[in-house]
């Protein structure tokens, strides 16, 4: 992996140190050592991607084996398709061929489309709320740019513009058919591996009073469900339905919306635009309604056309796209991806399989890179490597403001294919992400291994930093009955499982993922040395690093998680989890340190938190893995905390019991607090160890969980560097001080400079 990153380094030390030649339709000049340089400007003759793109064919048939570099003046640059580069487009490993912005400039590619002509509004269209009228301006949707075009979004400049939305809104309290898509964890006992598949789902939303009206766009109109704390889900209705009460959805929801108790909301609908800053489009119309919140003449009104600006793509068992970079680029007001029919959801619809939503998408590409570029403002995700994709390196870029998640990995669905693997994503600094999306993680990855994830600062995320995941047992129940369910079953390689399948079928234990481990490929992912911060600030249930039905031996190594509360474990196996490695992270300012449904090695962490350990079966188990104990760990619940849960949790029902009745197993640790409440105050004496209660003399007895102040040097901590004073015990129990200086991205962080 870091041979991949020093290479990656290399080519790009070589393209900018050489003495490019600039040249136009007449000089293809330069020695054969030096890059040929092809420039991009606004004014011509070459003012497009896709021009240079032909011309960058032409220049390498008349100059075989020599690096090109594509120098992008700065301007803006409009797409209102998608640049996809092939074979032909690719570079080799001794001349690549590399998209970059021309020193000191900065080009921009939008995929927006500008909204002018607005006119104040004195007659209004039916439904109109009476706090908007006064205030409403109207402008028409510009015509032939593309068909079956929705505007989801819009922006004023670099500000995403809020649509109308509704108050709560709640279903109907009715009984409707069981449709196997309300808890996927039982549906499998219900139903059986073999027989024919069940009905279609449940699309209808029953609603209340007149929540829902007879708009003639609905289409336009979308509902935000969040029958989950895990997701939120927008889709557009097909239909309404007034005297029967139902909106029907567009697709399939990912979960059955029939809860009273959960809520709902109604977007895009004219009736809820009642504030200053909203809006709402009527394509059937044509126009788009504004409240604006300043003087309408100084907005820059944009509106996302183009969801994918950038594909680099080769064929599916190769030959593959190679060796082309882009570097120092900066990509703004993309659309928003939206499900679709026949969508493939990846583990509750965070992420589509191999669908074109964000603004670079690598797919069967090896040897490729995205260095130094911006991808902000835009409403989709930023950056993907679909199916094939590897060693490709993705390095200090700056994702910042988007609708969607900042990296995936997503190779193919579950099955012998294992092809997605040895990419970088490193020194990233990826915040304010799920700005629509809210689940959208800051770099998800599932069925892709071997990756090097380092060096990364995600803050400021509604949910999940990094999610690492495969395909629940569960599922590869379902494919035979439920084929259509979005969320796995749909991208299961049937074939290839089914043996595999008829082996957990045969077990005591079907739903134990050792019977699948061979399809499941996120596995020995190294996510090291990143920085994550003030994650689940909208939804619940989630984590900062998020594991689920992944394969073996990942590791997560010297990362800072601070500040994320409302988690259950800042570092979490939740279902169905593989061996993991958890060593010398540090976790501070959370309630909880590590949720485990699963077995780790658990090394070397200093958890300052008032939860430390939590897992959901017996704590001999937890605290236990198949290959060690946990070893050298400190565990210190701040002083200051006002929680009765300094526990180890063991079920629900412990959550009474002090942490001390809970232990897991575990070696040469350390417990301590200054916090005095009785959760917290162990029934033994400083210098004892918490298993016997009896006073240990170190160096000579065994030490399990020690009660005593580790002695960290205060002042070395407030530069992130969790060293101990002389004389501390840790020393003696073979604990190690953990250095954070450099911790995260150098975007975020100017000492971590890697």
């Amino acid at each position: 992996m870091r041979q991949c990153m020093a290479g990656f380094a290399a080519l790009l030390i070589a393209a900018t140190s050489a003495m490019a030649v600039e040249m136009d339709s007449e000089n293809l000049g330069g020695a054969a050592s030096d890059p040929v340089a092809l420039i991009v400007s606004p004014a011509g003759p070459i003012s497009t991607l896709e021009e240079a793109r032909l011309r960058v064919r032409e220049i390498k048939t008349e100059h075989p084996g020599q690096a090109i570099e594509v120098l992008i003046k700065g301007g803006t640059y409009p797409l209102r398709k998608t640049v996809v580069y092939g074979l032909e487009d690719s570079g080799t490993e001794g001349a690549p061929v590399t998209y970059k912005a021309f020193p000191g400039e900065e080009p921009v590619f939008t995929g927006g489309v500008p909204i002018t002509g607005w006119e104040k509004m004195s007659t209004y269209p039916e439904g109109v709320s009476e706090e908007a009228k006064g205030n409403l301006w109207v402008a028409e949707i510009p015509k032939n740019i593309g068909e079956d075009w929705y505007i989801r979004s819009l922006y004023d400049g670099e500000e995403l513009l809020q649509r109308a939305t509704s108050g709560s809104c709640y279903y109907q309290d009715i009984k409707k058919r069981n449709d196997y898509n309300s808890d996927g964890k039982n549906v499998t006992g219900s139903l059986e591996y073999e027989g024919d598949p069940v009905e279609p789902f449940d699309r209808d939303v029953y609603f209340r009073g007149n929540d829902i009206r007879d708009w003639k766009n609905p289409q336009d109109i979308e509902l935000k469900l969040k029958d989950r704390p895990w997701l939120v889900t927008l889709i557009s209705l097909e239909k309404i339905d007034l005297e029967k009460k139902f909106a029907r959805l567009s697709v399939d929801p990912a979960y059955q919306p029939r809860n009273p108790r959960m809520k709902y909301r109604v977007m895009n609908a004219i009736d809820y635009l009642d504030e200053p800053g909203e809006w709402v489009v009527n394509t059937q119309e044509g126009r788009i309604y504004m409240w604006p919140k300043k003087d309408i003449a100084n907005m820059n009104v944009v509106a996302p056309y183009l969801r994918e600006f950038i594909r680099v793509e080769g064929k599916e068992d190769g030959p593959f796209a190679k060796h082309l970079n882009f570097e120092g680029l900066t990509f703004m007001q993309g659309a928003r991806d939206e499900i679709e029919e026949g969508d493939k959801g990846l583990q509750h619809d965070w992420e589509m399989y191999d669908k074109g939503n964000a603004v670079i998408r690598f797919r069967f590409a090896e040897d490729c890179g995205v260095a130094s570029c911006t991808i902000k403002s835009s409403s989709g995700t930023g950056i993907r490597m679909d199916l094939h994709c590897q060693r490709i390196i993705i390095t200090n870029n700056l994702l910042k403001y988007l609708g969607g998640g900042g990296v995936v990995l997503s190779g193919y669905g579950p099955g012998t294919k294992d092809v997605n693997k040895y990419n970088v994503v490193h020194d990233n600094y990826i915040h304010h992400i799920g700005q629509i999306l809210l689940h959208a993680p800051g770099i998800f990855i599932t069925q892709s291994g071997h990756n090097e994830i380092s060096h990364n600062t995600i803050q400021d995320v509604p949910y999940n930093g990094i999610v690492v995941s495969g395909c629940r047992p569960h599922e590869f129940y379902l494919v035979k009955r439920i084929p259509f369910k979005r969320a796995w079953v749909s991208s299961i390689r049937v074939e290839e499982c089914d043996p595999y399948i008829q082996k957990g079928l045969a077990a005591r234990r079907h739903n134990s993922i050792e019977h699948f481990l061979p399809l499941i490929h996120a596995r020995e992912n190294n996510i090291m040395m990143n920085d994550i911060s003030r994650t689940l600030l909208e939804l619940h249930d989630g984590n900062a690093i998020y594991f689920s039905a992944m394969g073996e031996n990942n590791v997560v190594e010297r990362n800072y998680l601070h500040e994320n509360y409302d988690t259950a474990g800042a570092i979490r196996l939740d279902d169905n989890p593989s061996f993991t490695i958890i060593r010398e992270n540090v976790i501070s300012e959370s309630e909880k340190g590590m949720g485990l449904k699963g077995p780790a090695d658990v090394i070397n962490n200093f958890i300052f938190t008032e939860t430390f350990l939590r897992g959901s079966t017996l704590p001999a188990w937890v605290g236990g893995t198949k290959k060690s104990l946990p070893q050298r760990n400190i565990f210190m619940p701040p002083a200051s905390s006002k929680s009765s849960n300094g526990l180890y949790l063991t079920d629900g029902r412990a959550t009474n019991r002090p942490f001390y009745e809970n232990l897991p197993k575990m070696e040469d640790s350390i417990y301590f607090t200054e916090n005095t409440s009785e959760p917290y105050v162990p029934k033994a004496e400083l210098g004892s160890d918490l298993f016997t209660g009896q006073s240990v003399t170190l160096g000579e007895d065994s030490v399990k969980l020690l009660y005593a102040d580790p002695m960290f040097d205060e002042e070395a901590m407030k530069e992130g560097h969790y060293r101990f004073k002389t004389g501390s015990p840790a020393k003696k129990l073979g604990i190690k001080p953990i250095d954070l200086r450099k911790v995260g991205s150098s975007l975020a962080n100017p000492k971590a400079v890697h």
